[in-house]
């Protein structure tokens, strides 16, 4: 018996058996372990999807629009409103410029002259002739005075038979030569007074005055150039008045207003200022008509000929949609976007939109959506279709501001 028990306990197979029994034991808790995990999990899922059904979600009502503003801005340049180029009227050398670039000059002021010795002389001998004109008119009128005397002793002389006819006929022929002769003589002083003004025109001319309130852009000769007619001498833009020039479509300018003010910007100032015209000519390389805007001056403007400023023009374009707020929005497939809406049982559904047009907060998109769609205003990455949620009416001051605006 002692041979038996030991051949039992030493028999390999009764061994396996223990360790496999032993095996199957460890197996079977690491098993129940795994589905109590499991069970935890989806304990936890139910419990996170009780959470989420109570998540507060701010929405709006959209209103359908059958139109829309859209902002286009359009860029143009401003300008002087007067630019000139002065030059002289004659040749010669000049004598004189007084001055430079950069300086400010008022109305009337002497810029430049030229050398005008000769001129003065002309004017010198225009004056002569003046007044031998007026002294050989003089001398004419008494003439014509002594003929008439004359005529008229003749006239009493041969009415009363004491002078024959043809004496009488004589003087008064004389009479009439020399009131002639007072005729030419008036119209000598004319044509000599006419020369001295030419003369005197033709001296002014040779100093050039600056015609308005200015600012000397450039300057081209110096003192002792010899210049031609019409060669320029200095240029003058226009002081504290200045216009803008917009090109714009012609549909566009058709619709403005000449008087009435838009707004423009300059870089970051905004200015109002009224329409002046639009020209009629089309430019044929841009296909676009100007508009003039007039343009004041406040010190903190900046305003200088060349620099760019650009129109802002409200268009209303005919198509239907609604404006939502550039926060409700999540991207889509295909260049599509989207909003998440409501529904009658508070729950999350997805709605495709066509974005049209886009602001700086919000956008005008068309899609499925209703006047009666409560649309998620915020917080879009939280939720998700199918999901249970508690809808909380949104600010509507703030989406109006960004909607309605």
């Amino acid at each position: 018996m002692f041979g038996t028990e030991r051949n039992l306990g030493s028999d390999p197979g009764m061994g396996r058996t223990r360790r496999n029994t032993r095996g199957r034991s460890s197996t079977g808790r690491r098993t129940a372990a795994a589905l109590a995990h499991i069970a935890t999990l989806v304990l936890g899922s139910l419990c996170a999807v009780g959470t989420a059904a109570d998540i507060a979600v701010p929405y709006f009502q959209i209103q359908a629009q059958d139109s829309f503003a859209s902002a286009r801005r359009y860029a143009g340049r401003v300008e002087a409103a007067r630019t000139v180029q002065l030059g002289f009227k004659r040749s010669g050398n000049v004598d004189a410029v007084a001055a430079d670039l950069g300086d400010r000059v008022a109305a009337g002021t002497e810029l430049a002259s030229l050398d005008s010795r000769v001129l003065r002389a002309e004017l010198e001998a225009a004056n002569a002739d003046v007044e031998f004109a007026r002294a050989s008119l003089d001398a004419s009128e008494a003439n014509a005075r002594l003929a008439a005397n004359t005529e008229r002793r003749m006239r009493k002389l041969r009415d009363s038979g004491h002078a024959p006819q043809q004496t009488y006929d004589e003087n008064l022929l004389g009479l009439h030569a020399r009131l002639a002769e007072v005729k030419v003589a008036k119209a000598a002083v004319r044509r000599a007074e006419a020369a001295a003004q030419a003369a005197r025109v033709a001296l002014d001319e040779a100093t050039l005055s600056a015609p308005f309130d200015a600012i000397v852009q450039a300057r081209y000769v110096d003192e002792g150039s010899q210049i031609t007619v019409g060669q320029p001498v200095l240029k003058l833009v226009e002081r504290n008045a200045f216009e803008a020039h917009v090109g714009l479509p012609s549909d566009t300018a058709a619709r403005l207003e000449p008087g009435a003010s838009y707004a423009l910007r300059l870089g970051d100032t905004q200015i109002s200022a009224p329409l002046r015209a639009v020209l009629p000519e089309l430019d044929p390389a841009t296909r676009t008509v100007t508009a003039v805007f007039e343009l004041a001056q406040p010190a903190d403007t900046g305003l200088a000929a060349g620099r760019v400023i650009e129109l802002s023009v409200d268009e209303a374009i005919a198509d239907p949609g609604f404006w939502i707020p550039l926060a409700a929005l999540t991207a889509a497939d295909r260049g599509l976007w989207s909003v998440y809406v409501i529904n009658a049982e508070d729950r999350i559904e997805r709605r495709l939109l066509e974005v049209l047009h886009s602001e700086a907060d919000r956008v005008f998109a068309r899609g499925t959506l209703t006047d009666a769609d409560r649309v998620v205003a915020t917080g879009v990455q939280r939720i998700v279709p199918g999901q249970r949620v508690t809808p909380v009416a949104a600010d509507q001051t703030q989406v109006a501001l960004q909607v309605n605006r």
